[in-house]
C-alpha cells in the first residue's frame, strides 16, 4: 500500500513541474526522512524537494589558441656570426676579433719574431698560473684606445682594438709558426666578432649581448684574457665543425652508392685514414681541449669563472660540442660499416684465388690421370701384339733348299 502511494505522489509532483523545462533538465527528489499527514487525512503523500540541474545542449568545445597569449615560450637561442661591419656602428665600441688558425703554435719561436720585428712588445698578466699564453702590446699607438693582441698555444689569436688589415697581416706573420695550419676560408669563415665598451657605473667586467662591459680606469687584463679565451674555444669549435662537414661530404658518395646499387666499391687504406681522421678530431675534442669541462684556471678565481660560464653559453659551445660529438659518432659507425665491407670484400677475394687454386691442382691431377691411363693403354697394347718365330737352323743348310 506505502509503494502504492509513493507512486502516486510521485506522479502527481512530476505532473505539476512547469513544461518550460528543456530536455536535458534532470530533475532529482531528495525524499524527506519524515511523512507528512494531509488535512482529510485519507492520503498519505511523500513531500519532495524537486533540485533541478541545467546542462548545456552543445558538446565540449575544443580549447580555442589565445591570440597574443601572455604565456611566454621558451624559443632556442642560436647564436650568429656577426660582421664586423654591423658591430662598430655603435659609439664608443671597440672590435674584438677571434681567429683559430692551427692546432698550436710555437709561443716561443713566435715571441722571439715578435720583439724583432718591434712592432709589437710582449705583455704581462697577473696570474702567473697562465703559461702558454703570449701577450702582445702595439708599440705605436693609434688613438686613445691601445691595441693588443692575445696569442693561445692552442693555435688562436684574439685582436682587441684591431682592424681587419692589421689582423690580416698577423695571421700572415704568424703563419710560419704554426702547426698543422687549417685553410685560409676555413680560419675566415669560422672567426667570432664581437665588441667591447667601458661603461662608467659598472663595478664588474660583464657580458651584455654582444658586447663585453669594462670597467673604465682599471686593469682588466685577465678579464680580458677570459672573454678571449672563450671567443677562442668558439672559433677552434668551428674550424673541428667545418673539418667534420668535409669528411662527412666526401663519404656521403659512398652512402649514396649503397643506397643506389646496394653496394659500395671503397678503398681500406681510405677507409682507414678517414677513420684516423675521425678519431684525432674526437681525441683533439674531448681530451687534448676543455670545452667539456671549465679550465683549472678558472676554479680559484669566481669572478672569472662567471665571466667565462657566461661567454661559453652565449656561444652555444656545450650544445654544439655534444652535437658534434653525436655527429663523429656516426660518421665512425659508417665508416666502421664500409671498412667491415671492404674487408668482407677482401677475404671474398682470397676466398676465390684460394677456390682458384685448388681447381687448378684438380686439373692438373686429372691431367697426369689422364696421362698416366694413355700410358697404361699403350703398354697393353704392345704387350698383346704376336711376336715374330725365328728358325734355329743355321744360314748355311737354308741356302741349298732356297736353290
Amino acid at each position: 500500500m506505502t509503494v502504492y502511494l509513493s507512486r502516486i505522489a510521485f506522479n502527481t509532483i512530476r505532473c505539476a513541474i512547469p513544461k518550460c523545462l528543456s530536455a536535458n533538465t534532470v530533475v532529482s527528489f531528495i525524499a524527506p526522512k519524515t511523512r507528512l499527514l494531509l488535512p482529510k487525512n485519507d492520503v498519505f503523500s511523500i513531500a519532495g524537494i524537486a533540485v533541478v540541474r541545467n546542462y548545456a545542449n552543445d558538446t565540449i568545445q575544443p580549447t580555442v589558441p589565445i591570440e597574443n597569449g601572455t604565456i611566454p615560450l621558451k624559443k632556442k637561442t642560436v647564436h650568429k656570426k656577426a660582421t664586423p661591419a654591423d658591430l662598430t656602428q655603435k659609439e664608443g665600441h671597440y672590435l674584438t676579433m677571434a681567429y683559430a688558425t692551427a692546432n698550436a703554435y710555437d709561443l716561443k719561436s713566435l715571441k722571439e719574431a715578435l720583439i724583432q720585428q718591434k712592432l709589437y712588445e710582449p705583455g704581462t698578466l697577473k696570474a702567473n698560473e697562465i703559461g702558454d699564453v703570449v701577450v702582445a702590446n702595439a708599440v705605436y699607438s693609434v688613438g686613445a684606445e691601445p691595441r693588443e693582441i692575445i696569442f693561445f698555444r692552442e693555435g688562436g689569436i684574439v685582436f682587441w682594438n684591431c682592424t681587419e688589415l692589421e689582423a690580416s697581416n698577423v695571421l700572415d706573420f704568424v703563419r710560419p709558426y704554426e702547426i698543422e695550419s687549417y685553410p685560409k676560408d676555413v680560419v675566415e669563415k669560422e672567426r667570432e666578432v664581437m665588441t667591447y665598451v667601458y661603461h662608467p657605473n659598472t663595478k664588474k667586467c660583464h657580458l651584455q649581448e654582444s658586447s663585453f662591459v669594462l670597467v673604465p680606469k682599471r686593469d682588466n687584463s685577465l678579464e680580458r684574457y677570459t672573454f678571449s679565451h672563450a671567443m677562442v674555444q668558439s672559433a677552434r669549435l668551428g674550424a673541428w665543425e667545418s673539418r667534420l662537414e668535409a669528411l662527412a661530404a666526401s663519404v656521403s658518395s659512398h652512402t649514396a652508392a649503397m643506397q643506389q646499387d646496394g653496394a659500395a666499391h671503397v678503398d681500406k687504406k681510405e677507409v682507414v685514414r678517414k677513420l684516423g681522421e675521425l678519431f684525432s678530431l674526437r681525441h683533439m675534442l674531448n681530451v687534448e681541449s676543455d670545452l667539456l669541462d671549465t679550465p683549472d684556471f678558472y676554479w680559484e678565481e669566481e669572478q672569472l669563472e662567471r665571466l667565462y660560464s657566461s661567454t661559453v653559453a652565449y656561444f652555444t659551445i656545450s650544445r654544439r660540442t655534444r652535437v658534434l660529438n653525436e655527429r663523429l659518432a656516426h660518421c665512425v659507425e659508417l665508416l666502421e660499416l664500409l671498412s667491415s665491407w671492404a674487408a668482407d670484400r677482401h677475404h671474398v677475394r682470397l676466398e676465390w684465388m684460394v677456390i682458384a687454386l685448388i681447381l687448378a691442382e684438380v686439373c692438373f691431377e686429372l691431367l697426369h690421370l689422364f696421362e698416366r691411363a694413355l700410358d697404361r693403354r699403350h703398354r697393353g697394347e704392345v704387350e698383346r701384339r704376336p711376336r715374330p718365330h725365328f728358325s734355329s737352323e743355321p744360314e748355311d743348310n737354308m741356302l741349298p733348299k732356297l736353290v
